[in-house]
């Protein structure tokens, strides 16, 4: 597969991003090793060289090609992001369904770039052992941990994305060696990946063990392992629910023993996070769930909008809720890193990116919500909209770009040279939103379960409300009462206020349209656009068609491969059949 492992042809420059305090050693982590220099008889002789490759492997994970497709893979396709007038082509066809396998987006290999770096580390770096006295079998351990970790997740990005996809799980060194990975069943994927998260755990270092926050949010420990394997429990619950009855893959009881499990690892990384959060002095909560506050009366948050939940969590950074963000520094907010795709995609004060949020989205939240001025604000700078009528503002994302919440419409944004917001992969809320989910879904639940399902939803609700003197429609105390199917519905709505445009909105509605076996509960998406939403709507409905095609050059290059069926009957690269 020569497009996923372009970079076995070439040296790849020093990047542009601050990884060095991750880091334990005193080893330039800023330069990306070239994988074809590592076979050569002098490398892999140190501690340092080891960690510069398990660096290496970050730092594709948060280059601008990765950052951007999270976010496109994640939130364009849903209901939560639109093209503005102004808009990138390749954008326009991703919001249409008219996704071709010649659009950008389709190709994913930057995610196997990181997998491959994250191989040879597994590789080659017990070779070490016994050649540098300062790299011994305890520094090997969590090294592998979070290397077996960094491979599960690049895979699960794809196949979330893609669903039938290669497992990369061997390293390759040149182009000779480049090895045709066949395509694998989503449920035998996700296997793999459960597998490796496996391995990780107890080679990981624990959560909070690292001296600063920088290191604990930005390392894969163990907290990050588990959010991971409740993620995948998630999914494979809903891929079983789809093969069920069409699948030798799926057992008997299985779809209940992954909810099972999605709830055990929430519950150790939800009980490991408030025992680390007791543990430090500086901020108490008075919510059972150790979430943080938002500080101030109610009449004066009413006023002013601020929410310091927000400004902890998206401002400062590397909160108590963190469980795994990719580290920026904001000097290096040019040449190819992460803000390079946020600053793009999202935009930046007074400046349009290359979405705009629909007006329908907005009504998810009410009024009184804190998050709906933090995570969005209207704006009309932009060549596609001039118009002075504030009714006819654009809405376009604050989250990442902004670094405070509103105060009485004032916020502080980041700067070009200082555009310093990581990239949040995983956080308390999104965790004991996923317990909710599996409680809500899980076949053997009953009226305690959704009663604990709702306590989750409820909590996070209330921290963006509880101090506004009216709240006009809380949830009903009562609603724990309700079905499975109502109370999953509670669920993903919260999800989708909570957790909006960090790349997980298309991939809730995914795993809905897969457990209904049916798109018909999504294709509501296309209502976000101006026209042919019937189109729109015909394209959506297939579960093929919410996948990504494989893009072209993968094609041509590894023959085991096969396109998704949606996406066979292209006449050509400029229009797919209806």
């Amino acid at each position: 597969m020569k497009r996923i492992y372009n970079i076995l042809k070439k040296y790849v420059l020093v990047a542009a991003v601050a990884f060095a305090t991750l880091m334990t050693s005193c080893t330039d982590y800023l330069t990306i090793i070239p994988p074809d220099k590592i076979v050569h008889e002098n490398f892999w002789q140190t501690k340092d060289e080891v960690n510069g490759m398990m660096a290496t492997s970050y730092l594709k994970l948060l280059s601008s090609d990765a950052i951007s497709k999270a976010i496109v893979w994640g939130d364009l396709r849903a209901d939560n992001l639109k093209f503005p007038a102004n808009y990138d082509q390749d954008f326009k066809y991703i919001c249409e369904a008219n996704i071709l396998d010649d659009n950008g987006y389709a190709n994913w290999g930057i995610y196997y770039e990181a997998i491959n770096y994250a191989n040879l580390v597994i590789e080659y770096a017990p070779l070490v052992v016994g050649r540098d006295p300062d790299f011994e079998k305890e520094d090997l351990d969590p090294v592998l941990g979070e290397m077996y970790a960094m491979r599960a997740l690049c895979h699960f990005y794809l196949v979330r994305a893609f669903r039938d996809i290669p497992m990369a799980l061997v390293p390759a060194v040149n182009d000779a060696e480049l090895p045709e990975y066949k395509q694998v069943h989503p449920l035998e994927a996700l296997n793999y990946i459960m597998e490796d998260l496996n391995r990780a755990e107890p080679l990981v270092r624990p959560s909070g063990s690292l001296s600063t926050p920088a290191q604990n949010c930005g390392r894969i420990t163990k907290n990050a392992v588990l959010a991971m394997k409740a993620d995948v429990n998630l999914w494979l619950a809903a891929f079983a629910a789809y093969y069920e009855g069409e699948s030798d893959l799926v057992k008997s009881g299985d779809i209940e023993r992954y909810y099972s499990q999605c709830i055990n690892n929430c519950d150790a990384v939800i009980a490991s996070m408030n025992q680390l959060y007791n543990k430090d002095k500086t901020v108490k909560s008075n919510d059972k769930f150790c979430l943080i506050r938002n500080e101030g009366e109610g009449e004066e948050l009413s006023k002013t909008k601020q929410s310091t939940a927000y400004d902890a969590i998206f401002g400062a950074k590397n909160s108590s809720e963190s469980i795994f963000e990719l580290q920026i520094e904001g000097s290096n907010a040019e040449n190819g890193s992460p803000f390079g795709a946020i600053k793009n995609i999202y935009g930046k004060e007074g400046n349009y990116g290359k979405v705009v949020v629909p007006n329908s989205f907005l009504n998810k939240y009410e009024s009184d919500d804190l998050r709906l001025y933090s995570y969005t604000t209207k704006t009309t700078t932009s060549s596609g909209s001039s118009s002075e009528d504030q009714d006819k503002k654009d809405i376009v994302v604050a989250k990442y770009t902004a670094r405070t919440s509103p105060i009485e419409g004032t916020r502080e944004y980041r700067k070009d040279n200082n555009y310093d917001a990581n990239w949040i992969v995983y956080r308390k809320t999104d965790v004991m939103l996923m317990k909710a989910e599996a409680l809500a879904l899980k076949p053997s639940s009953g009226v305690d379960d959704f009663k604990k399902a709702f306590e989750l939803v409820d909590s996070i609700n209330r921290r963006s409300r509880e101090n506004v003197t009216k709240i006009k429609k809380p949830l009903q105390e009562a609603s724990y009462i309700m079905a499975s199917a109502q109370c999953a519905q509670l669920v993903l709505d919260e999800r989708a206020r909570e957790l909006a445009f960090e790349g997980k909105r298309w991939f809730d509605l995914v795993r809905l349209a897969l457990r209904e076996k049916s798109t018909k509960n999504i294709v509501f998406v296309a209502d976000k656009l101006d026209s042919n939403t019937g189109v729109v709507k015909s394209k959506m409905s297939t579960i093929d068609g919410l996948f990504f095609p494989i893009y072209i050059d993968e094609l041509r290059f590894n023959k085991n491969l096969k396109q998704n069926p949606a996406y066979k009957n292209q006449e050509s690269s400029t229009e797919m059949i209806k």
